[in-house]
């Protein structure tokens, strides 16, 4: 998995819309503000804007703004704006295939990493961050060992009877 700096920038970029409230702002002087390259920012502009995450206003004060309320947009939907999905490995991949998935005893591993982080991300919004409201938290099955198996897909485990 990796959380690039393509996040870290698009972060950044979104945390400057969300004190303008609404109020577009020049990809150029966002980019300058949070020390992004401008190619990069107009990149990152076109993934969000893509996921419906901000839109483009043209003319002499356009830019780009907010199109989603900051406090329904969570910092996961903005990572997977970016970033794509999360995945820990290639068979945790959407369409990921790995010939020993059926009996790897790490396959569960994974996809249970990856749900801890969902849920870690998934927990606070854009304005929870951004405006210092809330902290992010995970589900507290994730603290239970008996739970594992409810996020995490065990059914190589139980093909070898390591798990019920």
């Amino acid at each position: 998995m990796d959380i690039s700096r393509k996040t870290d920038y698009a972060l950044r970029m979104l945390s400057l819309l969300v004190a303008r409230e609404g109020e577009p702002l020049s990809v150029r002087i966002a980019a300058e503000q949070v020390d992004v390259p401008y190619s990069f920012a107009r990149s990152i502009q076109h993934a969000l804007t893509q996921a419906g995450i901000i839109a483009s206003v043209r003319g002499v004060h356009g830019g780009m703004r907010l199109e989603v309320d900051p406090a329904e947009v969570t910092m996961l939907d903005v990572m997977r704006a970016v970033e794509g999905e999360l995945s820990l490995n290639a068979c945790t991949a959407p369409g990921g295939d790995c010939a020993r998935m059926g009996v790897c005893c790490f396959h569960p591993l994974w996809l249970g990493a990856e749900r801890l982080l969902e849920s870690y991300f998934g927990s606070v919004t854009l304005a929870d961050v951004v405006l210092w409201k809330r902290f992010p938290a995970v589900d507290p099955s994730f603290s239970d060992p008996a739970a594992f198996c409810s996020y995490a897909d065990c059914s190589s485990l139980r093909a070898h009877g390591a798990a019920s």
